[in-house]
């Protein structure tokens, strides 16, 4: 089996993510259409506007396309920046409106407000009069990729690479835009970690970090794997040594936690082997279990089961088989006990999990309800930490906010429950309402399109708040006090205006109800 065919899929805001990726990878030219033509007697407007490099001076020969934001074919409009970096569009029609730019050379288009990628932005075009939209061209660095054998170094011009802000692959291509071996990226300046894979028929998946440098083009090579790269383990009875068959193992990336994109699982064959094919050369945890409720499930730790993510062992497959020490499946125990409101003492319903999780992924680890009381079976002798996930994942009309055992705000200062083989372990939980937080997910201009809003614990990466919908352009949340928060919008933009997390600035959540805005003009 194909492991990468085992990736799942992203439901509901991502479509238009990958709607807009695939726009890039056919070319600029696909989003261009005719300039409508003004009807006689309508109303109409004038739009003007400078466009500016970020060192001042006037960006000219620029195209400028109006398009209608709400994906309409028509009317869109076009004008091309003078020597002063100024354009014009006459007889505009009343409407919202998308602005891309085309800059001579880009291998990318650039939009309104001053983004690299993503088109947030719109304006609103008057049914008469003028409107005038001045912008400055936002940082951007190059990146040129190619591609060779991870083991030779021999150079393999058939290849994708991903865009980290987007859904979708850039590939070399003959009569592509990119025909001669090498794909170019741009992108904010910063660090990233780029996946791809070799479109060859020989080749298989790759991972590389490279960094683009404002106005500067970077070169990166991506390692693809030679055939035959292949990760095995075997699944083994602790007690008996005999293989167990049917075991389910999956491999989750170490650094991409949330979202698990390239989370796969495997099953045991009769003599308990489990291989991994075609797996992107990362940092893997293994999780494993075995259905029937004789065995419990576990993070593969380095000298054998553990219920602590934290500490399972670091997996780095590379070129050729890597063989793994065997997997030794302890007998399975159960967790139970009632849910509660802290302040009243009422049965409250919530989700128990083993992890936080994205409402809009699938998840990737189990998870039980729990209405008023939950039973959580199958899993090994460890001790354990749970998720306690309201409905609304801690967002508007959620009545409490996410937390982890023993009311603490993130897995690892969660009380640790343990488990024993054969029996069931109380542990009960009392829900707070936590600690109100809200604010602008768009500022002005206003991003039409912004979401969800998503709240990560700045310690351990864990979601710990959701708002599923910001398009009104405001967000609200409930955090458990006594941690520090970051805050990202949808995948691709985090507070205040950076594409990675770890960049994003880290607030302090106490006892008082609190507001962090979005800035709305990306620089």
């Amino acid at each position: 089996m194909d492991s990468r065919a085992a990736r799942p899929i992203r439901r509901t805001g991502t479509l238009l993510l990958a709607a807009l990726s695939a726009l890039l990878l056919i070319g600029v030219d696909a989003v261009l259409r005719p300039v409508a033509p003004v009807r006689a007697g309508s109303a109409a407007a004038t739009v003007i506007g400078t466009l500016a490099e970020r060192s001042g001076r006037p960006a000219a020969r620029v195209r400028v396309t109006m398009e209608p934001s709400n994906g309409a074919g028509s009317p869109t409009y076009s004008a091309t920046t003078d020597r002063a970096g100024r354009w014009r569009v006459s007889g505009a029609l009343a409407g919202r409106y998308r602005i891309t730019y085309h800059l001579p050379g880009a291998s990318a288009p650039r939009y309104y407000p001053g983004r690299v990628s993503h088109p947030l932005g719109f304006v609103a075009v008057p049914a008469r009069g003028r409107l005038v939209v001045n912008d400055v061209l936002p940082r951007a660095g190059r990146i040129r990729f190619v591609a060779a054998d991870a083991a030779t170094g021999v150079r393999v011009r058939e290849f994708c690479v991903q865009n980290p802000l987007e859904l979708g692959f850039y590939c070399t291509n003959p009569s592509g835009p990119f025909p001669d071996g090498y794909v170019d990226l741009e992108l904010p300046p910063g660090k990233y970690r780029f996946t791809g894979y070799a479109t060859d028929g020989v080749h298989e998946g790759a991972m590389v970090d490279a960094t683009a440098v404002d106005g500067r083009t970077t070169r990166a090579t991506l390692p693809v794997q030679p055939p035959g790269a292949e990760l095995k383990v075997v699944v083994r009875d602790r007690v008996t040594g005999a293989p167990v068959p049917n075991a389910a193992v999956r491999a989750m990336p170490v650094d991409k936690r949330f979202p698990d994109v390239y989370d796969v699982t495997e099953i045991s064959d009769e003599q308990g082997v489990v291989r991994f094919r075609s797996l992107f050369p990362d940092r893997y945890h293994l999780w494993a279990g075995a259905g029937g409720g004789v065995y419990g499930a576990q993070w593969v730790g380095p000298n054998g089961g553990t219920g602590d993510r934290a500490k399972a062992l670091v997996v780095e497959p590379g070129p050729g088989v890597t063989t793994l020490p065997d997997i030794m499946l302890d007998g399975a125990g159960s967790i139970t006990g009632t849910i509660t409101d802290r302040a009243t003492g009422q049965p409250v319903s919530v989700t128990v999990a083993l992890t936080t999780f994205d409402p809009f992924w699938y998840e990737t680890t189990p998870k039980v309800p729990g209405n008023g009381a939950y039973t959580f079976s199958g899993l090994g002798p460890y001790e354990w930490s749970l998720a306690f996930i309201p409905p609304g994942n801690g967002g508007p009309g959620s009545p409490y906010a996410i937390q982890w055992s023993g009311g603490a705000p993130n897995s690892i200062k969660a009380a640790r429950i343990k488990v024993v083989a054969g029996g069931t372990t109380v542990a009960n939980e009392r829900m707070s309402a936590g600690t109100a937080v809200s604010g602008k997910a768009n500022g002005l201009p206003k991003y039409e399109y912004a979401g969800p809003l998503y709240a990560y614990n700045a310690d351990t990466g864990d979601i710990v708040a959701v708002d599923e919908n910001v398009e009104d352009g405001r967000y609200d949340i409930r955090l458990v006090p006594g941690q520090r928060v970051r805050f990202c919008l949808s995948t691709v933009r985090c507070h205040p205006d950076f594409t990675r997390l770890a960049d994003a600035t880290a607030f302090r959540v106490g006892t008082r109800p609190f507001t962090v805005d979005f800035p709305g003009w990306r620089r």
